[in-house]
Formats: C-alpha cells, structure tokens, sequence
C-alpha cells in the first residue's frame, strides 16, 4: 500500500495563519476573535519573536507567532498573541515539557515589552499579552492548561494559558465542512486533521483530499483563495508520487465540472513532465496570490496597473514587498523601495489610478 512522504506542518501553518488569521481566530478563538478591532491590520512580530526567543533549547515547533492587535475598545494598548502548533499527542511529561515552554516564551515576551510597547504616536503604550496553544491531536480537554513550578514552603508559581483541542472537530465534521462554506480556516483544519488521520495510507489520504479540494470549488471560493488553500492543503497532505497523476486527473474533473479553471493551468504541471518546474511555477504564482490577498486587506481593491506590475515581477521583488507591508501607510508605500522598476512597469502609479 502506497505510505505518505513524511509530513511537513510546520510551513504550510505558518504560510496560511498570515492571510487567514481573521479567519483562524474566528473558527478557533471566537472569545479572542471578538476582542479585536479588524479594522486594525494584525502586524506579525516574526523577528521580534526569534530575537526575544534566542537561545531557548527545545525540539522541532510546528509553529509560533507573535501578532499584535488593538483591542476593540479601543484602549491604547496592544494585545500580544503567542501561538504554538503542536502535532503529536503527549503524555503527562511532554505535557509539563510543553507547558513549561509555553511559560518561558510567555515570560520572556512579557518581560521584554515590561516598559509598553511605542504606538503610532510614539507613546508608550501598556501590553497585554494572550497565550494560545492549538493542540492538533488532542481530541478534547479543559479550555485551559496549567503550568505549576516549585514548592509552597519555597519559590513556587503557577501559569495558566488557553488551548484548542483541535481533534475534538473530528466529532463535528459535518459542522466544520458547514463552516468551510464560510471561513477558509475551516478548511485547513481539515486538512490537517485529515493529513494526520491518513499518514499510513496514500489511497485514503487521495479521497480526503479530493473531497476537501472539492469544497472549494462547491463553495464558489474566489480565484485568490483557491489558490492560497490548494497551496496549503497540497502541502499539509502530500501524495505518494504514484497517486499524483490520480489526484491531478481529479482536480481535471472538477475544474471542468463546476468551470473553474485554477489549479490545472498553473500547480498541476505534472509528475514525470516537468515536474519540479511546474512546482516553481506554483510557488511563485501561490506567493503573487499572497501578496495580492495581503494587499487588497489592507488598501481595498488593487488597481489594474498594480495587479500587472505584480504579475510580471520575480520572486525577490514579490519577497521584498509582502515584507513591506508590514510598515507601509499607503499602496504606494509597499513599492517604494522598488520605485523606480514600479514606475517602468506601470504606466500611472497606484493613486492616480485610484
């Protein structure tokens, strides 16, 4: 029987929390979801967190990051979110093992932002800081994990932190394929808990797989958001090479039925026959729809000059402007630093098409 390649969480969470962690929050932490003011961008803090992090000795994570948010009314504080993927089930000492991680990050976050963190007027401005740990094989438990240290006749603490038994959907999977109808999110936690559920068997993993993929397209998902989440969920269930040519013939099937063509003219390039170009092609073209998602969140609706500017750029300039959202102000902001091959490649800048 045809086995999975070994499994790859760690990339393919951290690629769709940045598009989709609205969407994550909102399926996963409905509590932390309804605190936030979206009409705020979520900043991701991904340098902040490796340099405050420097130095901690532990195993491979499947993923962490630091996002800051404002709150919904509007305080003059930031909301600091720290989230931890876990993949296997553990036992009571990878538990405590876990938990003590959790804690050190949690302190060291704390301790680091201890004098409040510049705002946009450059006050200093006091941090909250949220732990959130999502647990994908843990089928059920409290909604919070202790974290306990020391003695009561000497130094001794305790740390409480919220977690999200992500397997407990496995009982609810009508309801999650209903919330897949609405939230994106939905669908990568399928993937996920599919991709852990089939990791002994190829054939079972090609059907889940194409079922999840199916709903996409069922669900009349845009252009972009196909593309990000095939790009996701291709990652997360990786097929043995045999059943590619199955799986690709599947997408085929879907595509002409429900006439969308996505996928078929830009992933799927073939196994045999180019293989390793056609997945370059993809990753770029799945990093372009990326930087587009991320763009039109922030500033709305592109203009047609932008959408070919970035269509014909490579992959450093893509790179370099998903890296300057993160600070611009404006649309033009994110191409500053390209300015000059912005303007040759566009014949009116983002604002005078506006």
């Amino acid at each position: 029987m045809a086995t999975p390649p070994a499994a790859d969480y760690d990339s393919p969470w951290k690629e769709a929390l940045v598009p989709y962690f609205q969407d994550f929050l909102r399926l996963l932490a409905p509590w932390l979801h309804e605190r936030i003011d979206w009409s705020h961008p979520p900043v991701f803090l991904d340098k902040e967190l490796q340099a405050i992090t420097r130095g901690e000795r532990h195993g491979r994570l499947y993923a962490d990051k630091l996002v800051r948010v404002v709150s919904k009314n509007q305080r003059p504080f930031y909301i600091l979110v720290h989230i931890e993927i876990q993949g296997e089930r553990m036992g009571k000492a990878r538990l405590a093992a876990f938990g003590r991680r959790m804690f050190r990050y949690a302190w060291r976050i704390e301790d680091h932002y201890s004098g409040g963190m510049a705002g946009p007027d450059g006050a200093q401005e006091q941090v909250e800081l949220v732990s959130l740990a999502v647990l994908t094989a843990s089928r059920g438990g409290g909604t919070h994990l202790n974290y306990s240290w020391g003695r009561l006749d000497a130094n001794s603490g305790q740390f409480r932190f919220r977690v999200v038994h992500l397997a407990s959907w496995l009982g609810r999977w009508q309801t999650l394929e209903e919330q897949a109808a609405r939230n994106p999110f939905a669908a990568i936690v399928m993937a996920q808990l599919q991709a852990q559920a089939t990791s002994k068997s190829g054939p079972q993993r090609l059907v889940s797989k194409t079922r999840i993929i199916q709903l996409l397209y069922q669900y009349r998902y845009s252009r972009q958001d196909v593309l990000a989440l095939f790009r996701i969920i291709d990652w997360m269930m990786a097929l043995p090479a045999e059943l590619e040519p199955a799986f690709e013939q599947a997408i085929i099937t879907i595509e002409q039925e429900h006439k969308m063509a996505f996928v078929t003219s830009i992933e799927r390039l073939g196994e045999k026959r180019g293989w390793e170009k056609g997945r370059k092609e993809g990753r770029n073209e799945g990093q372009i729809t990326l930087l587009q998602r991320l763009l039109t969140r922030k500033f709305g609706p592109l203009p047609e000059s932008v959408q070919q500017c970035i269509q014909g750029a490579t992959p450093a300039q893509i790179e370099t402007w998903s890296l300057n959202i993160l600070d611009a102000q404006t649309l033009e902001g994110v191409f500053t630093p390209d300015a000059s091959e912005f303007a040759a490649t566009s014949s009116k800048t983002p604002l005078q098409n506006g």
